[in-house]
């Protein structure tokens, strides 16, 4: 950007000298036909996305203020170093007017700022289609995941920690809409806060980079938000992930946990050889008890899960038939036996299967926990399987202490 401005500035100098020492006739040229094509512009409180033709119509495409507008027609005319911009919903304006062909354009707003577009040179609107997930992100809950899914016809999916500043939340199959004009990305998402069902925009600037890692494609965002009485620039890469899982005969090794969002009681629950409290919780003692048991999870074919843990030094595996509808898997651990209840997780798979994770927001936590104390319960005695008002009351004793959890397993494919 800065680079770009000095550019733009230099060829201001160039003109200058030029008129007042060589006393040459300002002779202008048209640069209507360099405009042709999609441009974009990003800065803290406005973003545009305008796309102009040969005869030199434009449809803008507009954020600013969380008031979004798109679609709007126009005309743009260029003369004397100058560009007139008129759109049919009366935002019109005229500006002095720089141009570096095939990069970039910039003018000034009323208040004397200057905006630059960006050239596009291809449109993101089919790369984006799409499942993908994130849990690099450089906003203040950076261990969170986020699922989100960019679906044909301007509709998008979301599951996760939703990071949008001042309305940032922990969402479970949140819709919205989004557009794509260039490189741009414009999104919008319903709060349902205090009964304002009015959603909140972001737009956001999109990278894509195809093969980027062993894992797959790599789409990143970068993009500001509100936070308090500032504006911070934010990035996030998200990973392009399966959208309907291949299951059958795959088995994964735990590798590593990400636990975020945690709240509850401040009260020691004993597990195993190590104790939980859900006040005080943190990624770490799930990571070293999932490690210590050897948890492990496979597919004998699509519609079972087989997950096994260390039980008295012997693997205790656990069998169950699933349900699953595009990511998400319903563990029909009541099949299995009535004493345990259903848990649903949402699960994703990288583009060559070397990886998988299960993502449980907190009302699947309570459960896989629960379920996992009751059948250690019941291997050791210490509950009667008859006996369904002791155990209701394993789970209710657990969903009373977890006010709320977010927790993501990251597995890794084995032989």
């Amino acid at each position: 950007m800065k680079k770009l401005l000095l550019m733009f500035a230099a060829v201001g100098m160039f003109f200058t000298a030029c008129t007042e020492e060589c006393n040459h006739e300002f002779i202008e040229y048209d640069h209507s036909k360099d405009l042709v094509g999609t441009w974009t512009c990003l800065t803290d409180d406005f973003a545009e996305a305008l796309v102009i033709s040969a005869d030199g119509s434009v449809v803008s495409t507009r954020l600013f203020s969380n008031e979004y507008r798109e679609d709007i027609k126009g005309k743009i005319v260029l003369e004397n170093g100058n560009v007139t911009m008129t759109f049919e919903d009366g935002g019109n304006f005229k500006s002095h007017f720089d141009i570096i062909p095939g990069m970039a354009f910039s003018i000034f707003n009323e208040e004397g700022e200057r905006l630059t577009f960006n050239y596009c040179k291809e449109d993101l609107a089919e790369e984006i289609i799409g499942m993908w997930v994130c849990n690099d992100s450089k906003v203040e809950a950076k261990n969170d995941m986020l699922l989100q899914t960019f679906n044909e016809g301007g509709t998008t999916v979301m599951t996760g920690y939703l990071p949008e500043g001042e309305n940032a939340e922990y969402v479970l199959n949140e819709e919205g809409d989004y557009k794509v004009v260039g490189d741009l990305v414009f999104i919008g998402i319903s709060t349902n806060k205090d009964g304002d069902n009015n959603p909140f925009y972001v737009a956001k600037r999109l990278i894509y980079t195809p093969d980027a890692t062993a894992n797959g494609d790599i789409m990143t965002f970068r993009f500001y938000l509100p936070m308090g009485n500032d504006i911070v620039e934010a990035s996030e890469s998200f990973l392009r992930i399966r959208q309907t899982l291949d299951l059958a005969g795959m088995k994964y090794d735990y590798i590593k946990t990400f636990v975020t969002n945690v709240k509850g009681e401040d009260k020691d629950f004993p597990f195993m050889n190590t104790s939980f409290n859900f006040a005080k919780m943190d990624g770490s003692i799930i990571d070293k008890f999932l490690n210590a048991t050897l948890f492990a999870v496979e597919f004998p074919d699509a519609n079972t899960l087989k997950y096994n843990f260390l039980l008295g030094g012997e693997i205790s595996p656990m069998t169950a038939p699933i349900e699953v509808e595009d990511n998400k898997m319903t563990i029909k651990m009541s099949v299995t036996n009535p004493a345990y209840q259903d848990v649903v997780v949402y699960a994703f798979q990288d583009q060559d299967n070397t990886q998988m994770h299960l993502y449980m927001p907190t009302s699947s936590f309570e459960k896989f926990f629960a379920n996992a104390s009751v059948h250690m319960m019941l291997s050791n005695g210490q509950l009667d399987a008859n006996d369904t008002e002791a155990i209701e009351g394993v789970y209710k004793t657990i969903a009373d202490a977890v006010e709320s959890i977010n927790l993501s397993l990251v597995m890794s494919k084995t032989k």
